[in-house]
């Protein structure tokens, strides 16, 4: 069993208070939002009081993910533990309840990947996957998990996810979460408009652009192999573009508009 490494810091570790917070963040979100088909999309993953409203904006605009057999969320790697692309097969346990691992689908991704291990080192203490599961535990109890964890994100590993996840997955009963923040630590208006370029090759499924110009600009988006393997994955669904919903960034919390974290919610629309 995986336990909680960031209840208490990121967000409540009293379970009352954690159901009472999500339930807020998802009312609110749902009253402004409404659910469309999709095959995944971009959460941020800050402690709750500063991205917690943009992650929820993600999640009821997913049509279908409370009925969904398992949800696949692909973080980056911040602690520098275990193997480069890490697969965890443990269940998971959170204040609000336990989520299980879908083993199955978690082999069968693992097998059709060239570069996935199964480690639990890289998941231990990492908190980019675990601030996710409170409001899936919320929406859907009876959800699978399936996470992965990637420490190298260049291209051709996000690359390699992405196609593991297109061979493996049924968008009619899975859905894909990559979890990223966006600008680390700039002036407001500077890491907005990085951001918005950023966006841009996401929201065009440029995986490779997107890349690319994050080498080349020093973008400071953490997990950019995870939005790059959802990318690839969409497109291999049938996807043509992502959608914004919101940009925000920490400064709405803190009133600090000179250092910042910008925090995103995208989706990935399936057409009818």
């Amino acid at each position: 069993m995986r336990t909680p490494a960031v209840a208490g810091a990121f967000y409540p570790a009293e379970k009352e208070k954690l159901e009472r917070m999500v339930s807020g963040f998802l009312k609110k979100a749902s009253e402004e939002y409404k659910p469309v088909s999709a095959v995944g999309g971009v959460c941020p993953h800050a402690g709750y009081v500063y991205s917690g409203q943009t992650a929820a904006i993600t999640f009821v605009s997913i049509a279908g993910l409370e009925k969904a057999e398992t949800i696949v969320l692909l973080g980056p790697n911040h602690t520098g533990r275990g193997s480069l692309i890490s697969l965890s097969l443990m269940d998971w346990e959170t204040p609000v309840g336990v989520l299980k691992c879908d083993v199955e689908l978690a082999k069968k991704i693992q097998k059709n990947s060239t570069l996935i291990d199964f480690d639990e080192n890289a998941h231990m203490f990492e908190h980019s996957i675990e601030v996710q599961l409170p409001f899936i535990r919320s929406i859907n109890p009876d959800a699978k998990i399936v996470c992965i964890c990637m420490m190298a994100q260049d291209y051709g590993s996000a690359l390699d996810v992405g196609n593991a996840l297109a061979k493996s997955l049924n968008p009619e009963k899975h859905i894909v979460i990559a979890s990223s923040d966006f600008s680390h630590y700039l002036p407001a208006e500077e890491a907005g408009k990085k951001d918005s370029a950023a966006r841009s090759f996401i929201e065009a499924l440029d995986g490779k652009g997107f890349e690319d110009a994050l080498e080349k600009h020093g973008w400071s988006v953490c997990g950019y192999g995870p939005i790059t393997a959802l990318m690839e994955y969409a497109k291999a669904k049938g996807i043509k573009r992502a959608k914004t919903l919101r940009y925000a960034d920490s400064g709405r919390a803190t009133g600090d508009y000179s250092a910042v974290v910008g925090y995103g919610s995208m989706i990935f629309p399936r057409e009818k």
